[in-house]
């Protein structure tokens, strides 16, 4: 039965917190207006939490941290009295049309028999491909019964199995910030980790779930070799195809990306996990990426085209925001890399009429049509950019210049790229050809800053550390006449010749083997109280 047929349904949003003053005022705000009570308990903050929650919450709650989060999550619904209850932490929020999505669907379309999933999304990280993002049961109906198990990574699912309690996905979205990368918080989050899971492990015995947390734990602090152990431990237990078994080969492949010695081990993994979960489009983008790194580009060619044309993705793990966007750019890349620019060019083409709004893939095409000095066409394409995209009229500026310099028309090149680089824009385009601009005129002084703001923007980008490491050789000892002389080292061929210095590099997972399968792991209530 619909809720449009009833009263209008009240909403409690619920929280447990500890310790986060620099983000509890930005979640309570983010739903105060669809709210019609907020309930937040508090499990011993020392820091200003409880004051910033009393102005805000219809309901401030104190009770002693217990080592469970279920305890807390259940002592915390105790107190709510709406019809429906939606979970937040500190640090996450809706943005104000996602508020009014979840606010109009409870009032016209939730059913009381059913309880939703929501799109929790962690934004991208410097370094990495792209955001994460998990569907998580947030919105449950406020029914007697529902309770959250586990002491870590406590979940109400089976509570809701029990009850006869449906779940569906909604499409609304839950931002969490980031402080989700901050690396100390991350820490303690790991060691706090630990210490539920070996409580819950010591009274229960293991399971995936625990097995899977102690993984991601071990991995954040940094042993990878125990990491994988458990991960390993975990896929022993788990039934075949779960969800849990997914995480756990997720969580070992990736303990396997900081050294290129396992690579191996890494491909044998990906096989065997791919025997289980054929079309899962992270295996397959990340083994295309693995047999890539081995010039295998024929069978990376069809693992990227299987993961754009039929690659799934399982909603309950953490997975790439982008991943078939960034799938289509891997298989156009392989193409080109196999000399079928034409090939290439025609999957970009259909990737950015199927997704219009991807700024990933728009950025690839206008990329393509540059190095391949078709102006007409970048230009073209450059105009289609969405709106969305920061400082778009001067990555339109740095597009002009781009094809200018590709044709080595050096100064009227080097007049459109740093307009675009002062009016902020720092996308890879601009950056690459205002670096090649600069050193074809001989401006070396100049480039050194614009290549260290590329490494400060893209630290894992291949492309600028060979600038980089080129503009910082040390040089070449002066000539002692009364020394027998050398051949004196040639200089870097991106010093020579910048403008043979155009490589592929541009957010492709595939010189990452392993950087498309995503890892967060973060725990279902990231935000919830730290030892």
């Amino acid at each position: 039965m619909s809720q449009a047929s009833r009263e209008r349904a009240r909403l409690s949003v619920a929280m447990i917190v500890r310790n986060c003053e620099d983000s509890l005022r930005e979640s309570l705000e983010s739903v105060h207006a669809i709210a019609d009570e907020i309930i937040v308990l508090d499990t011993g903050s020392t820091d200003s939490t409880p004051r910033i929650a009393a102005l805000r919450a219809t309901r401030l709650v104190q009770r002693t941290w217990d080592e469970d989060f279920s305890a807390a999550r259940n002592a915390c619904l105790s107190h709510v009295t709406g019809d429906w209850v939606l979970w937040l932490d500190a640090g996450e929020s809706l943005s104000a049309e996602a508020a009014r999505q979840v606010r109009d669907f409870i009032d016209r379309q939730a059913e009381i028999t059913k309880a939703y999933a929501l799109l929790v999304k962690i934004p991208q990280q410097g370094g990495n491909i792209a955001g994460e993002q998990v569907a998580r049961v947030r919105l449950v109906p406020n029914l007697p019964g529902l309770q959250f198990r586990g002491r870590v990574r406590e979940s109400v699912a089976e509570s809701l199995a029990e009850n006869g309690i449906a779940v569906d996905g909604l499409p609304f979205r839950i931002q969490r910030g980031a402080r989700e990368h901050d690396p100390q918080t991350k820490v303690r989050k790991a060691r706090r980790n630990l210490l539920l899971a070996d409580l819950e492990t010591n009274a229960l015995g293991p399971s995936p779930r625990l097995l899977n947390c102690i993984g991601d734990a071990l991995q954040v602090i940094g042993d990878n070799s125990q990491s994988a152990a458990f991960f390993r431990q975990a896929l022993a237990i788990a039934p075949r195809g779960a969800t849990e078994m997914l995480e756990a080969y997720y969580g070992l492949l990736t303990t396997f990306d900081n050294d290129p010695s396992n690579r191996q081990v890494q491909l044998a993994v990906c096989l065997q996990s791919l025997e289980i979960f054929p079309l899962d489009a992270q295996l397959l983008c990340a083994m295309g990426g693995y047999l890539q790194s081995q010039d295998r580009l024929d069978l990376a060619t069809r693992a990227y085209q299987t993961a754009y044309q039929y690659g799934q993705v399982n909603p309950a793990t953490w997975h790439l925001d982008e991943i078939r966007e960034i799938a289509a750019a891997c298989y156009s890349l392989a193409l080109q890399l196999q000399n079928q620019p034409a090939a290439g060019r025609q999957v970009l083409e259909a990737a950015v009429a199927a997704h219009p709004h991807s700024l990933r893939l728009h950025r690839h095409l206008v990329d393509l049509h540059v190095k391949a000095g078709r102006s007409t066409e970048a230009l073209t394409a450059a105009k289609a950019i969405p709106p969305t995209m920061p400082h778009v009229e001067a990555y339109r500026s740095a597009v002009r210049g781009a094809c200018l310099a590709h044709d080595q028309n050096w100064l009227a090149a080097k007049s459109y790229l740093e307009t675009a680089f002062q009016s902020g824009c720092r996308e890879t385009l601009c950056l690459r050809w205002l670096t090649i601009t600069l050193l074809s005129l001989g401006d070396v002084a100049a480039v050194r800053p614009i290549v260290g703001e590329w490494k400060h923007v893209e630290p894992a980008n291949a492309e600028a550390q060979s600038f980089w490491s080129a503009l910082h050789a040390p040089p070449a000892a002066e000539a002692d006449p009364g020394l027998p002389q050398r051949d004196a080292a040639p200089a870097p061929e991106s010093i020579r010749d910048p403008a043979k210095r155009i490589v592929r590099i541009d957010e492709q997972p595939a010189d990452q083997p392993g950087s498309t399968v995503a890892k967060s792991h973060a725990p279902l209530f990231s935000s919830s109280p730290a030892k």
